[in-house]
Parts: C-alpha cells; sequence; structure tokens
C-alpha cells in the first residue's frame, strides 16, 4: 500500500512550556521510535526526540536541525538496545550455579564511542552474596572485557582507521567530529594509537593467513605430477623502494617497499579508452626485505606464478631488487625500469658537466641511444673510457673532476648491479612489453608517499609506517570491507 504523506495544521501553544504562543506558526520536528523485544512483548523501549522552531529557518539551518535531530534519536536508539538486552539477560542470567544468590547493587557508567558518536550506557551491577563476587553482565554482551578494545565500537573504529590512515591524525579527528556531529568524539592521540593497534592486527592476521597460504602452495606443487600446460600470457612484478624520514628524525630515512603484481589484460574506461589493469594485488612493507619478498611470493603464486609462459619483474634498480628475482622468481625475467635508468643518466651527465654544453647532451643523447637499443657493453665501454679521463683530472685536484668521477663510478656500479635487466629496450616494447614501472611509481604514491612522504614535516616510526601502508593497502585491494566485517572481527 502506498505510503500517505498528511500536512497537519501549524501548531499552536498558550502554555507556558517555551513554544511561542498567540498566532506565531511553529514548526515542529519529531521522531518517535519504539524498540520492542517480541520474546517479551511488554518488553519496550520507547523514544521521542523533538524539535521546536519560532518559523522556517532556511535550507542551512533546516538541513542542520534534521541531522542533528537525527543523531540525538540514534543515540538513544543505540542506547535502548543495550537496554532491552540487558534486561533479557538479567531474567535468566547465574553466575556459577543456581545456588550462587544475586543482589542489585547500582549501576556502572560506561561511554561508547560509535559511529553516531559518544553513548553513555548504564550497566546493572550484582553482587553474589556467595563467591563474594562484582558482577557486571552487560559487559560480556559490550565486549569490554576483551583486552585491548576499548571503548569504541568495530564500526567507529573501522571509520577512525579509514579516516587517520589516508589523512593526517588531526585533520582525521576533526572529520571524525564532524561525521559523527560530536567535534569532541575523539582526540588525536588516539586516532594515532587506534591506527597503530589496528595495522598491527592486521598485519599479525596477514603473516598467519600468508603463511597457511604458503605450506597449501607448497603442497599443491608437490601434488602436480605431472605439471599442467602453461597458461598464455605474462605475469608483471613491479616493485619500488620509497624512503620516508624516520622518528625523531635527524636526518635518517627508513624505506618502504612497494609491490604490484598484475596481469596483462587491460581494459577501456572513459571517453578516451584510457587503458586500466583488470586484475592486481599490492603488496607493502616497512620490514626487511626478506619478509617483503615472501608476501610478495605468496600474492605472485595466487595469481599465477610457475603456471604462465613468462614472469616480468620490473624495477628501480635497487640492490635488493634483483636479489629478491634471484631467490623467489628464478624463472623470471628481469627488466630494470627503463625511465629510471633514463633519469639516472641524465643526472651523471649533469654532475660530469655541471654547465649545459653540446659535449653533455651528445654524451647523453649517445649513452641513452646504446642502452635503449640494449648495446649495454658498449655503453659501459665509453663510461669507463670516460671514467679513466676525468679520474686523470681529479688528481690534479679538480673538485669538478672529482665529482664528475663519483658520478661515472657510481653509474657503472649502478649498471653492473642491473646488468641482467639492462635490455634492448625498443624491441621489447614492440613485442608489447612493459619497459617503465609507472604501475608501480603510482602504487608507491598511493601506498606510501601521500600519507607519508608529501607532508611537510613528517617523522614516522617503524611500527606507525607499517601501520598506515597495512591499512592503506588493504584498502586497494578491495578487502576492506570483507576484513571489517562483524562475522570477522570481535566487536
Amino acid at each position: 500500500m502506498p505510503r500517505e504523506l498528511h500536512s497537519p495544521p501549524i501548531a499552536r501553544d498558550t502554555t507556558s512550556s517555551g513554544i511561542p504562543t498567540g498566532d506565531e506558526a511553529v514548526w515542529t520536528i519529531q521522531f518517535s521510535v519504539r524498540l520492542q523485544n517480541d520474546e517479551e512483548p511488554d518488553d519496550v523501549f520507547e523514544i521521542d526526540v523533538t524539535e521546536y522552531m519560532d518559523e522556517w529557518p532556511g535550507l542551512e539551518r533546516w538541513e542542520g536541525d534534521v541531522r542533528d535531530l537525527g543523531f540525538r534519536a540514534m543515540r538513544e536508539m543505540f542506547a535502548g538496545g543495550f537496554l532491552l538486552r540487558e534486561r533479557t539477560l538479567l531474567r535468566t542470567w547465574t553466575h556459577l550455579d543456581d545456588d550462587c544468590h544475586l543482589v542489585r547493587r547500582g549501576t556502572l557508567p560506561v561511554t561508547l564511542t560509535s559511529t553516531v558518536g559518544k553513548v553513555r550506557v548504564d550497566r546493572q551491577r550484582l553482587f553474589c552474596k556467595r563467591c563474594k563476587e562484582w558482577l557486571t553482565p552487560l559487559n560480556e554482551e559490550l565486549g569490554l572485557h576483551q583486552t585491548g578494545n576499548g571503548r569504541a565500537t568495530r564500526g567507529f573504529r573501522e571509520m577512525l582507521c579509514l579516516c587517520g590512515s589516508k589523512q593526517p591524525y588531526r585533520q582525521a579527528q576533526h572529520m571524525l567530529g564532524m561525521i559523527t556531529q560530536e567535534p569532541k568524539v575523539t582526540s588525536m592521540k588516539q586516532v594515532h594509537l587506534t591506527v597503530g593497534r589496528e595495522g598491527d592486527r592486521l598485519r599479525t592476521a596477514e603473516d598467519e593467513k600468508y603463511t597457511t597460504v604458503s605450506s597449501q602452495l607448497v603442497r599443491d606443487v608437490q601434488d602436480r605430477n605431472p605439471l599442467p600446460d602453461p597458461i598464455d600470457g605474462v605475469l608483471y612484478i613491479v616493485v619500488d623502494g620509497i624512503w620516508v624520514r624516520s622518528y625523531p628524525g635527524g636526518g635518517r630515512w627508513r624505506e618502504g617497499k612497494v609491490a604490484r603484481i598484475c596481469t596483462e589484460e587491460r581494459e577501456a574506461v572513459g571517453r578516451k579508452g584510457r587503458q586500466r589493469v583488470v586484475d592486481s594485488r599490492y603488496v607493502s612493507s616497512f620490514m626487511p626485505v626478506d619478509v617483503f619478498s615472501e608476501r610478495v611470493w605468496v600474492d605472485a603464486m595466487r595469481m599465477g606464478y610457475g603456471s604462465r609462459k613468462q614472469t616480468i619483474v620490473l624495477g628501480d634498480g635497487a640492490r635488493w631488487i634483483p636479489s629478491m628475482r634471484r631467490r623467489y622468481f628464478p624463472k623470471g625475467v628481469y627488466v630494470l625500469d627503463w625511465f629510471h635508468l633514463r633519469r639516472k643518466v641524465a643526472q651523471t651527465f649533469r654532475r660530469v658537466f655541471p654547465e649545459k654544453s653540446p659535449r653533455r647532451v651528445r654524451w647523453y643523447l649517445e649513452i641513452r641511444s646504446d642502452l635503449w637499443e640494449g648495446r649495454k657493453e658498449e655503453a659501459v665501454d665509453k663510461l669507463q673510457q670516460l671514467h679513466d679521463d676525468i679520474s686523470a683530472q681529479a688528481r690534479m685536484k679538480n673538485p669538478i673532476a672529482s665529482q664528475g668521477r663519483d658520478a661515472l663510478a657510481d653509474l657503472l656500479g649502478y649498471l653492473d648491479n642491473n646488468w641482467q635487466g639492462v635490455i634492448d629496450y625498443g624491441r621489447w616494447r614492440d613485442a608489447g612489453h612493459m619497459v617503465a614501472s609507472s604501475l608501480v611509481e603510482k602504487a608507491g604514491d598511493l601506498v606510501v608517499a601521500k600519507r607519508q612522504k608529501k607532508r611537510q614535516g613528517m617523522h614516522w616510526g617503524r611500527d606507525g609506517s607499517e601501520a598506515v601502508s597495512a591499512l592503506r593497502t588493504l584498502w586497494l585491494n578491495d578487502d576492506w570491507e570483507e576484513y571489517w566485517k562483524p562475522s570477522h572481527r570481535a566487536a
């Protein structure tokens, strides 16, 4: 049956209740809710929240009044539900057995921080005369007996972690106050502590999951005899490192490692048909490289590493990346990211020839061309000859020559460490493969840089960095809602 909308007559009041009298019109906003335990029909909790206004307040104030009234009503409903639940508990609740004699001894208030703001709940306190113990039956329903659970609901902790992992803690505190219509619903320190605690819980759960999945993958591989035919297509494992300033500062930095694992499948989006990755997984960690590499290996196995015809490990040239590829992905082809290689060459020649000149441009274009076409031996021979020539000048105590010598030595070491990754980039690109790690550069920006690096004056401890990156990775992998489901998380 369609719902009918009735327009009652304008209310008038001639009492001393504070409502305008005479011919002055009154706006009344009334919100009534009835909570009832169907098992006990007489067990009812009724809520009636009312607001009066002298006149039509205008759009902005009307919106605010309706919102404020709604939050007041939601807080009353939240507390009323616990009251009904406690009444039900107290009818049948016993301590140890029926011989325990329980007497009521007042109430204990507790303030729950929820998604609708702070709500006070008065819990009935009992005393067992036989056991000489104080008891609060509603504690189990509220989860107050659980270590580290505090007085914040699961929903509020989820909302806090979402805000705190995406923006500075002070801004997150302000946003939570706006969302719950209660400016002092939490503090900046509490946001900081909760993000760290929940991020640590997430990492612990992930480690347990990785261990279980890793063992299962090993058993599956051992049981596959003979091995199935390889799957067509390429699996990309693109990795990068991002440095953030560590607490308490003093010029110290800590490296966050980020990986994005994806297939070559793309889909067109938007009016311009921009190509977007169809299936991918993010992995992040500020822990040692072995911990990070094992997480990458597990997710790569789940996405088809070992089953696909080709696996490409694409990295920026950090020393740990070739080592990770050799140990964890021996079947993969290592490719040194062209963007980083080209930038490294450009930075080197800016130090060798501080002033822009035709000679600097000629050297840069020549070495870049050799490396792009895979002539790495020729490029290294030319760089080595230039290094020897400049070293002779450096021995004459020429500071510019000394700077150039060190820059060339650094570039030669970079090429040596990533020798297998320097390929024929032109031919590789023509074959349809990626030669630049733009995917992981964007991933590093999303997971680490936006929150921990691109804000002036920030310093991070390892636990804080790990917690924030864990929560942001959870969001990027579209696992957020699954992780925070009430069935998976204790309230």
